[in-house]
């Protein structure tokens, strides 16, 4: 069965002279329509409100650094030096999640 359906195909393309294979264009990522604006909306909302959690997080672990140090609290200066490097690792992984996503959706065609 699966022998002779794959000859009547080779017979077909064979009868059909020359095939040309053609690649994909290029396709843009577009959001339906009517909903652009909201999407906007939504994702510089959240955009804007990842940006201010990095630098909030970034004074507080800073803070908790500075006054662990001069107040002789190891543990408060631990925490804040932590939450440092997880501030720096936090931004680094939104500047690549959103490089890709920008790689994906694009900026329109």
């Amino acid at each position: 069965m699966i022998v002779e359906t794959i000859s009547e195909v080779a017979i077909q393309i064979a009868a059909a002279g020359n095939i040309k294979a053609e690649g994909v264009g290029d396709v843009c990522a577009q959001a339906p329509t009517g909903v652009k604006p909201y999407v906007n909306d939504i994702l510089g909302w959240v955009k804007y409100g990842v940006i201010a959690i990095i630098i909030g997080a970034g004074f507080a672990s800073a803070g908790a650094l500075i006054v662990g140090k001069f107040g002789q609290m190891g543990r408060a200066a631990q925490i804040g030096a932590s939450g440092l490097f997880w501030t720096v690792i936090g931004a680094i992984a939104f500047v690549c999640i959103y490089a890709i996503l920008n790689g994906i959706v694009g900026n329109g065609c």
